[in-house]
């Protein structure tokens, strides 16, 4: 009798919501009705709903009991994932409840969505759930909204877009489905109808939101739009703190240094000791090119009380890579201390039961944010991933991004299996590897921005891999191999890896671009003489601008180009500028760029002769994008994998002789190259097919390679071997490689 009261309570408040959904009490007695129904999906909804209209109900709530109703990631929002172990369990659950309450419109959504995901075999029961839904609905268009949501979280743009697009007839004001129909849309490929979106979004009154917006189409890299929504909000609220953080972020990591000193004024003027954006202030020193500055505050809010499990452990290992007073044994060593309290906190790691057999088609697990167009890692992997064999790798991806664009849709389309992981945290993640039974899990990230490393610390396949995204040991004794080559990872620096050394043979980059970059116009013969560097301000360390320094005292008249983001500031190219007089370089001599998109920074290798690597953390990208514009690169041997990677592609793409080992010699390759500066010029589209020609451009061969190089990793697993070296040099590797050549039509 209490049960069917209860339910008969449900129907009886859904029916006075439809009347007046704005009635926050009407929301309350809702979640209490459901809370003692069993139902915590239900009643963390309608609390939410709740606390949306009135804050002052928080201690009412709480006192439900409902669990976690205010965690983004439980309750409903798990409908939002592509699979859901216990669906069908609930699918039953919600459509007993529907039997039994008619009007709940709640529980006809969620029984919607959760056969929908059941597949096409319950096309027919959902599309009447649907209808249900919209019949009963409190505010007209809430069913598409949340649907468009879901598919949206579960990575289905698609469905998304078809759900949330009909909200343009029903409820076309309706700011946030505007904002996930933007995204949706930008995920399918359709830009000019997601920037349409995001502009009636962004009409949106409410403060609150427009953070939000924000972040999100800041989150595909539109973040000049990012920064004027933020500023639409700061005139409804012109002095939020929160919002002023927010702004300052943004300017910070797209550059617009002035501008973050300016908002981050504002935050002091009302929260002096304001931690956040202290933090951030400290930052611009990296920004400003102080590496050495950089490290030393991020290390002292560290010491003064930081999680150690944040993302600050991560940002004082990046910027331990740019340390020129640091030994590498040093650098290795401090990795090792940030991870351990990573590996500490994991208390039980899986069991596996993938079949330990070698010769069969492999499970290759990918886990990276990084497939857009101008990262890294996207340049790298992208034509990997084209080239793969899938009769001999199953591919799966796991997406801990949020950016898309057509470079990530590329990528997409070369998996076997695709997963938005950016909303799951590292348990839900690492139990979805596992029910993937991922052979070997490769991570592209390291220490970057997007990394899952606790993944890993949890051990989510029984072999797992570093390669590509962080050019240095991760620290991480749960990462079982470093992928790199004979010259970055040589046996003779096992010391300073974590993870054992599997050499790749030539270099552990492959330059095989997706796009088409023309050889720009041939320089004037009367021209002056130009060495560049286009890395990012933090690689340009004190001994970096003392050895430049001696190269234009060596070659009066000659010219310095320098190119990063950080440089489109007035102060950062003064201080540059300050730093190379101490030196005797007059800022006549240099020229300093901001930044530009890919293809107009590609032709600006056309302004430039030679190009001048940097230390201790050498050009990676960078490097190979000059050689490819057909521009010669001096390098100096390193003494860790970051300062090693000139060498590589130099030696493999068979020109020792613009590598030095020494500080003398550096100068030395660089006058000599200068003294033909005739020949070099007319030689780019000689250097850009010798590239083509060389292993560091034969993306066929070093894909069957980086294949069997997989295979042979597994093979160790399966046979127990703990030898914590596959050397590029060995019979059996050079066997595999012999086997890949012949394997390339």
């Amino acid at each position: 009798m209490q049960q069917t009261r209860k339910q008969d309570e449900v129907t009886t408040l859904w029916l006075h919501l439809r009347q007046n959904p704005g009635q926050p009490m009407l929301w309350l007695d809702l979640a209490r009705a459901y809370a003692s129904l069993a139902l915590p999906w239900q009643a963390g909804y309608a609390a939410r709903q709740a606390l949306r209209l009135n804050a002052g109900l928080a201690p009412q709530l709480q006192a439900l009991e409902i669990g976690r109703w205010q965690d983004g990631t439980g309750g409903d929002a798990l409908v939002g994932r592509a699979v859901l172990p216990e669906t069908a369990a609930l699918a039953e659950r919600f459509a007993t409840q529907t039997a039994d309450s008619a009007g709940d419109w709640l529980s006809w959504l969620y029984l919607a969505r959760l056969r929908e995901m059941g597949g096409a075999v319950q096309a027919d029961t959902t599309a009447d759930a649907v209808r249900q839904a919209q019949a009963l609905e409190p505010m007209a268009g809430e069913s598409l909204h949340w649907l468009g949501v879901w598919r949206l979280n579960a990575g289905d743009a698609a469905g998304a877009v078809a759900a949330l697009s009909g909200l343009l007839d029903i409820r076309p004001v309706r700011f946030g489905s505007m904002m996930y129909l933007g995204e949706a849309l930008l995920r399918i490929g359709n830009i000019a109808a997601a920037e349409k979106a995001f502009a009636r979004a962004s009409l949106s009154p409410n403060a609150d939101f427009l953070q939000t917006l924000a972040s999100r189409v800041y989150a595909h890299n539109y973040w000049q739009e990012a920064i004027d929504v933020l500023k639409k909000a700061l005139v409804h609220r012109p002095r939020d703190v929160t919002i002023l953080l927010a702004l300052a972020k943004i300017q910070s990591e797209v550059y617009e240094l002035a501008d973050c000193r300016d908002s981050l004024r504002q935050v002091f003027a009302q929260d002096p000791n304001h931690d956040e954006a202290s933090l951030l202030d400290a930052g611009l020193r990296g920004r400003m090119g102080d590496a050495r500055g950089h490290l030393d505050i991020l290390q002292a809010a560290y010491d003064a009380g930081g999680d150690p499990l944040s993302r600050m452990a991560s940002s004082i290992a990046m910027t331990l890579l740019y340390q020129d007073t640091l030994t590498p044994a040093e650098v290795a060593q401090r990795h090792r201390q940030l991870c351990a309290p990573i590996e500490a906190a994991v208390t039980q790691r899986a069991d596996f039961a993938n079949d330990k057999s070698t010769g069969r088609r492999l499970c290759i697990g990918l886990v990276s944010g990084d497939f857009h167009r101008q990262h890294p890692v996207n340049i790298f992997m992208l034509p990997v991933l084209q080239n793969f064999d899938p009769a001999q790798l199953e591919i799966c991806v796991y997406h801990t991004g949020t950016m898309h664009d057509e470079y990530t849709r590329l990528a997409q389309v070369c998996a076997e299996r695709w997963l938005e992981a950016a909303r799951l945290d590292d348990g839900e993640l690492q139990r979805a590897i596992l029910g993937d039974q991922v052979d070997i899990l490769i991570d592209l990230a390291g220490h970057t921005s997007t990394h899952r490393l606790g993944v890993f610390a949890l051990r989510a396949a029984p072999v797992q891999a570093s390669f590509l995204g962080y050019p240095h040991s991760t620290g991480l004794s749960a990462m079982d191999w470093l992928i790199g080559d004979a010259t970055v990872s040589p046996a003779a620096h096992a010391e300073l890896f974590s993870e054992g050394i599997a050499q790749l043979p030539g270099s552990v980059f492959c330059w095989a671009p997706t796009d088409h970059y023309p050889l720009p116009a041939p320089r004037a013969a009367d021209a002056p003489l130009v060495f560049a560097s286009f890395n990012n301000a933090m690689k340009l360390s004190p001994p970096t601008i003392a050895l430049w320094a001696r190269v234009l005292l060596a070659l009066p008249g000659s010219l310095l180009l320098l190119k990063a983001p950080s440089l489109r500031d007035p102060a950062v190219q003064a201080r540059f500028a300050d730093l190379f007089a101490a030196h005797g370089i007059g800022r006549e001599r240099l020229l300093m760029r901001g930044p530009t998109g890919l293809d107009a920074m590609m032709q600006e290798y056309g302004d430039v002769d030679i190009a001048l690597d940097p230390l201790p953390y050498n050009g990676g990208t960078t490097t190979l994008q000059a050689l490819w514009m057909g521009v010669p690169v001096v390098a100096l041997a390193g003494g860790n994998f970051v300062g090693r990677m000139g060498v590589s592609f130099m030696h493999t793409l068979g020109r020792p002789e613009w590598v030095a080992q020494d500080e003398d010699g550096y100068v030395l390759a660089a006058l000599a190259l200068a003294r033909d500066v005739t020949a070099v010029r007319a030689g780019r589209a000689a250097l850009r097919e010798q590239m083509a020609a060389s292993r560091l451009g034969d993306i066929k061969t070093y894909v069957a390679s980086f294949t069997a190089l997989l295979q042979q990793m597994w093979a160790r697993h399966c046979a127990g071997d703990s030898r914590r070296l596959i050397d590029a040099h060995s019979p059996a590797a050079a066997k595999s490689s012999m086997r890949a050549k012949r394997d390339v039509p």
